[in-house]
């Protein structure tokens, strides 16, 4: 139903994440974060989810591509410490709720 896209960063930068629109325009929307395991199916799911019930769904892909696989509790957490959360929330999280 989503779709993965390209959206601006406040710093100008180019961000990506996945997009799922409502079926009506100018929908309200929301912006989803990822759990430790990065931008995958499941959160791309519940984005759908969002956009059925009506809502605008960006989730922004805070590991730029990287998706750990669920068993992967090492991996998972490097990934997690590495994330540098200043730029994560001020710059991308914050990018994708203006593009919202």
């Amino acid at each position: 139903m989503g779709t993965s896209i390209a959206f601006k960063r406040p710093d100008g930068k180019e961000a990506h994440g996945y997009l799922a629109n409502a079926a009506k325009g100018n929908a309200p929307g929301v912006v989803v974060i990822q759990e430790w395991w990065g931008l995958q199916d499941q959160i791309k799911g519940l984005c759908d989810r969002f956009a059925v019930a009506g809502f605008d769904a960006l989730a922004p892909d805070l590991y730029r591509g990287k998706v750990v696989p669920y068993h992967d509790t090492d991996a998972a957490g490097k990934e997690m410490n590495s994330l540098d959360f200043m730029d994560a929330t001020t710059q991308t999280v914050r990018g994708a709720a203006q593009y919202l």
